[in-house]
């Protein structure tokens, strides 16, 4: 049985070209650099200040005890009361949502709209929050062959205010980096410019119910924030709007 798995892996990998193990290696590195930057921040400057990090994991909180009995103080749906809850990746994303006050933006490889924190973000764009969305639509569906987001922005074309969504223009990133990408595989988020998360894990019902991902939390760490807000707006400029401002006026595709 163990043979026929590594013929199948061998198989799987060496159907693969170079040129795109190149390209995912490079996504990686980046994305590294970018994590490496923040936990720079929060052991260096933000030191002794009022920086706090957290890491939390799934599935349910990972497979530690000392993880999976985490506990949080979650915001409760009415903005106001608190309630001591489980620590998995789910509830402190749900509470950082709440608690914003004027912006989100959210960089995900993958959002699923039947998920708490997606609802969570229409919320809070009810509320006023501005909400900016940036998605990977290299995905397709096995059967449309379309990009498996497409349901999804249907759903966000309808809402109003308007919650803005780009995903990566391969042409604009490649005249920027020189390197021609296709995939955008960056999962974190900043909220109000002070507070903010990365980590392996997609908005998704399965990521914290199945998958063995995590999320970093970071409080009031300027440093930190300023490192994602800065690949945030960088991957902004290089998107390809799928809902704008003023929707009559959205791109044909």
């Amino acid at each position: 049985m163990l043979s026929v798995w590594n013929l199948g892996l061998n198989h799987f990998f060496s159907g693969i070209e170079p040129v795109y193990w190149t390209r995912y290696i490079r996504g990686l590195l980046v994305g590294a650099a970018v994590l490496l930057a923040a936990l720079y921040a929060v052991a260096g400057e933000d030191a002794g200040k009022s920086c706090k990090a957290e890491v939390y994991f799934g599935p349910t909180g990972g497979l530690a005890p000392q993880n999976y009995n985490k506990k949080i103080v979650l915001l409760q749906p009415d903005l106001e009361s608190e309630k001591v809850s489980p620590g998995n990746m789910a509830n402190p994303l749900t509470d950082m949502i709440r608690r914003a006050e004027k912006t989100i933006d959210i960089a995900s490889y993958i959002l699923d709209n039947r998920s708490d924190e997606y609802f969570e973000l229409l919320k809070a764009n009810e509320r006023g929050v501005k909400v900016r969305i940036f998605l990977d639509e290299s995905i397709t569906d096995f059967i449309t062959k379309k990009p498996i987001i497409d349901p999804m922005v249907g759903d966000l074309e309808k809402v109003r205010p308007v919650i803005e969504v780009k995903v990566l223009d391969p042409e604009k990133a490649e005249k920027v980096t020189g390197i021609p990408f296709k995939t955008m595989h960056e999962k974190f988020g900043i909220f109000d410019g002070k507070d903010c998360y990365n980590g392996s894990a997609n908005i998704s019902r399965l990521a914290t119910l199945i998958y063995h991902d995590n999320r970093f939390f970071f409080w009031g760490c300027p440093d930190v924030v300023r490192a994602f807000q800065g690949e945030f707006d960088r991957l902004w400029e290089m998107g390809r709007w799928r809902v704008q401002p003023h929707p009559e006026k959205v791109e044909k595709k």
